[in-house]
């Protein structure tokens, strides 16, 4: 019996798991520079204040802001790599709050860059430009990925070929972003994650003027969650916390059929 909660534990831990997330030690260093100006957001009847700093993001998990992180990287450096070496650099979001947008194994796509020569990102074709970070208000953390791919030859991807990669999206506005197949990608262009980063984001005053005044989000519903306006529902529909008990709920059906194998066996 102590084997199988093991095993449950164990089936419970990978619940939360990508099969597109590399594992293990890989050979590239690859590392993103941001460089935040200082801002002040006026919204929520409140001032955000953001201080002027710079962000390296060389590990995985690396907290950042929105704001902090809204334009492009200042610099993307990939060290170790040998001579000759192509990559592409993708970066995904998991944990988008409508499943309609994003899942765990089909997340939305932020950037996509292919046939880096040189390891200098700025000679790679540009699929898709970097799009920072937005999650909406009630939504948590959101993790954002960013992979290191190794080519085995150049690639001949347009933009066009994108909707390819998201054959479930019905957004006519992110087609070709949203649902993106990432292990389809990687296995059907034969590429090898190398490297390796994460970074981690939630809610600021950055988002949340962006919602109201570029995005006609009301700001009722902007600041949710903030003292004086309505508290953030414990799992909105089609939320990550509604995604995440899904995905309990049939981590615990398999364990329960493996508690029931075993008990089985062992009479």
């Amino acid at each position: 019996m102590l084997s199988t909660l093991i095993t449950i534990t164990t089936l419970l831990a990978l619940s939360n798991a990508q099969s597109w997330v590399p594992s293990g030690d890989l050979p590239v260093d690859f590392s993103l520079t941001f460089s935040a100006p200082e801002m002040v957001y006026d919204v929520c009847n409140r001032n955000f204040t953001q201080s002027a700093r710079t962000i390296s993001v060389a590990t995985t998990n690396v907290a950042v802001t929105p704001g902090e992180t809204a334009n492009d990287p200042t610099a993307m450096t990939i060290t170790g790599a040998s001579s000759g070496d192509m990559f592409t650099i993708l970066m995904v979001d998991p944990d988008t709050p409508s499943a309609e947008v994003g899942t765990t194994e089909k997340p939305l796509l932020h950037m996509l860059i292919t046939n880096i020569t040189n390891a200098d990102p700025s000679t790679g074709a540009v699929l898709n430009a970097y799009g920072g970070p937005m999650p909406p208000p009630c939504s948590g953390d959101h993790t954002y990925h960013y992979l290191l791919l190794k080519q085995a030859a150049a690639l001949s991807l347009t933009v066009d070929d994108l909707p390819g990669f998201t054959p479930d999206c019905t957004n006519p506005g992110l087609i070709g972003r949203c649902l993106f197949e990432v292990a389809n990608f990687i296995s059907s262009n034969q590429l090898t994650p190398v490297g390796y980063v994460t970074m981690v984001a939630s809610t600021d005053g950055y988002v949340r003027y962006g919602y109201v005044n570029d995005r006609g989000m009301s700001e009722a519903d902007s600041c949710r969650g903030l003292d004086g306006y309505d508290p953030c529902p414990t799992a909105p529909p089609g939320s990550s916390s509604e995604k995440v008990m899904v995905s309990m709920s049939a981590v615990m059906a398999s364990a329960w059929c493996l508690i029931f194998s075993v008990i089985f066996v062992l009479n």
